[in-house]
C-alpha cells in the first residue's frame, strides 16, 4: 500500500509534459529543479494541458454513454453498464475518471504555487500562466461537481506521501463552486486574447475560453443573466455567424469557430475513432449509434451525413475518424454552443424573445434548415433542446443537458433524482474513508 502511495505522489508531483502545442517539453523534472527560469513555467503549464489530453476521451464519452445517443455493447461491459443506466460504484472506469481529474488538479496546483516564485519573470506573463492554470482547475472542478457532487477541494500541491495527508474529506458543492468562480474570475482578468500562433490560440486557454466556461457554468446553475453576459463577451469577439461548414469542424482541426480544443498528435493520442468506427474502418465499434438520435434529424439537415456513416451493416459515428494516427481533437468550446446557451438564457429570462429565436435559427441555417418561430416557451424549449442535441452530439454534453433541464425522467425514464450524479468510486472510498458517506442512492 505504501509503495502505491509513493508511486502516486511521484506521478502527481513530477511535471511530465508533451509537445502538444509547439512547446519544448520537460520529460521529467523534480519539483525542486523546476520553476527557476521563465521557460520552466511554460513547460510546466504544458504539462497540465498534457493531463487534460489524458482526460479527453472520457470527457467526451462519459456524458454520451448513459443517453439515447449511444448503444453500449458487450465488447466493453463497463460501457454497457453505463448505457444500461447501471451506475455501479465498482465500475473501474469511474475510478479512472476520478483520478484523471485530480492528477490534473495537482499539476495545476504546483504551477499556481511555484510560478510566483520564479525570479526575473515578467509579471504579465506570470499572471497569464497562472490564469491558464486556474482556468484549467476551474474547468476540472466544474466537471467534478456536476459528475459527483461534493468532492475534495484541494488548492495546494500534494507533496507528502504519508497516508493521512492523502485522505482528504469531501467539501460541500457550494464551497467548491466558490473556488471555481474565484479561479474563473482570475482567468478572465489575466488570460490573453490570443497567443503567438493560431494553433496555440486554439489549444491554450484565452479570455474567450474563460467566458465560454462561464457561460456553461452559469447556464448549468440557471443563473441566466450572468450566462448572457459571459456569452456576449464571446460573441462580441467572434461574432454570431456560423461560417464554417459543419463537417469541417471535425475534418479540419482548430477551425475559426473553435474556442478551445484539446490537441492531439501521433505522440499524444486518443482512442475515440477506434471506439466509434467499425472494423472495416480500423475501429472496433465498442460504442454504437442509437437509432433514436439517427432518426431525430429533419430532412435536409446537413449535420446528419456529417455525423454518421454506414458500414458493416450498421450506422457509425464519424466525427472522430483518424484511426491510424489516433489524433482527432476534442472540441471543448465552440461558438455554436455559446449561441445556443445565450438563446436558452434569453428565452428563460423573457419569452417571446426575438433574439433568442434568431440565435436558434442561426444554428439551423448552418445546418441547411429553414427558420422556425416557436409560439410558446414550451415549444421553444423543445426546439432548442433538440438543436443542442443534434449540434453538439458526441462532444460531451447530452447527459449534463438532460440533468440541468430536469429531463432525466421524461427522456431517460430515470425517476430517482439521486442518479443525476455518479457514485464516488468504491476503490477511492476504500483508500480514503473520509470520502464517506457515499452519494445518496448508491
Amino acid at each position: 500500500m505504501k509503495k502505491l502511495i509513493y508511486q502516486l505522489i511521484l506521478f502527481l508531483v513530477v511535471g511530465v509534459s508533451c509537445n502538444v502545442i509547439d512547446q519544448e517539453p520537460l520529460d521529467a523534472v523534480s519539483n525542486e529543479q523546476l520553476f527557476v527560469r521563465p521557460s520552466d513555467a511554460e513547460a510546466a503549464i504544458i504539462g497540465v494541458y498534457r493531463q487534460l489530453a489524458e482526460l479527453g476521451f472520457n470527457y467526451v464519452v462519459f456524458p454520451e454513454l448513459p443517453t439515447k445517443n449511444t448503444l453500449g455493447t458487450a465488447l466493453n461491459r463497463q460501457f454497457e453498464q453505463m448505457n444500461n443506466l447501471l451506475f455501479l460504484d465498482d465500475n473501474p472506469w469511474y475510478e479512472t475518471y476520478w483520478n484523471q481529474h485530480f492528477v490534473l488538479i495537482n499539476r495545476a496546483n504546483v504551477v499556481i504555487a511555484r510560478v510566483p516564485e520564479i525570479p526575473g519573470m515578467d509579471e504579465q506573463k506570470k499572471n497569464e500562466v497562472l490564469g491558464e492554470a486556474r482556468f484549467l482547475r476551474a474547468f476540472v472542478y466544474f466537471n467534478l461537481v456536476r459528475n459527483y457532487g461534493d468532492v475534495p477541494l484541494i488548492t495546494t500541491p500534494t507533496t507528502s506521501p504519508d497516508i493521512p495527508s492523502l485522505q482528504i474529506a469531501r467539501n460541500p458543492t457550494a464551497q467548491v463552486y466558490s473556488q471555481i468562480f474565484e479561479d474563473l474570475n482570475f482567468a478572465k482578468a489575466n488570460l490573453p486574447e490570443s497567443f503567438s500562433t493560431a494553433l496555440a490560440t486554439k489549444a491554450r486557454a484565452t479570455k474567450n475560453a474563460a467566458y465560454a466556461l462561464g457561460t456553461r457554468i452559469y447556464l448549468f446553475r440557471k443563473e441566466y443573466a450572468q450566462a448572457i453576459q459571459d456569452a456576449n463577451r464571446v460573441i462580441g469577439s467572434k461574432g454570431s455567424s456560423l461560417t464554417v461548414a459543419y463537417e469541417a469542424l471535425f475534418s479540419n482541426k482548430n477551425s475559426e469557430e473553435s474556442i478551445l480544443e484539446i490537441n492531439y498528435d501521433p505522440q499524444v493520442q486518443n482512442n475515440l475513432a477506434t471506439n466509434f468506427l467499425p472494423g472495416s474502418l480500423g475501429g472496433n465499434r465498442v460504442i454504437e449509434v442509437n437509432p433514436d438520435i439517427y432518426n431525430a434529424y429533419e430532412v435536409g439537415d446537413s449535420r446528419k451525413d456529417a455525423t454518421f456513416g454506414f458500414a458493416n451493416n450498421g450506422n457509425y459515428m464519424r466525427k472522430y475518424f483518424r484511426t491510424s494516427s489516433r489524433d482527432d481533437n476534442v472540441i471543448v468550446f465552440r461558438l455554436a454552443e455559446v449561441l445556443l446557451s445565450k438563446a436558452e438564457a434569453l428565452a428563460e429570462t423573457a419569452f417571446p424573445n426575438s433574439e433568442a429565436v434568431d440565435l436558434l435559427n442561426e444554428v439551423r441555417r448552418r445546418a441547411g434548415l429553414g427558420p422556425i418561430a416557436p409560439p410558446t416557451i414550451a415549444a421553444f424549449r423543445e426546439a432548442l433542446y433538440k438543436e443542442r442535441r443534434l449540434e453538439l452530439c458526441y462532444e460531451g454534453h447530452e447527459w449534463f443537458d438532460l440533468v440541468r433541464t430536469d429531463r432525466l425522467a421524461s427522456v431517460m425514464g430515470i425517476t430517482d433524482r439521486n442518479k443525476a450524479i455518479l457514485p464516488v468510486p468504491a476503490g477511492e472510498i476504500l483508500r480514503n474513508p473520509n470520502l464517506l458517506p457515499q452519494n445518496p442512492g448508491y
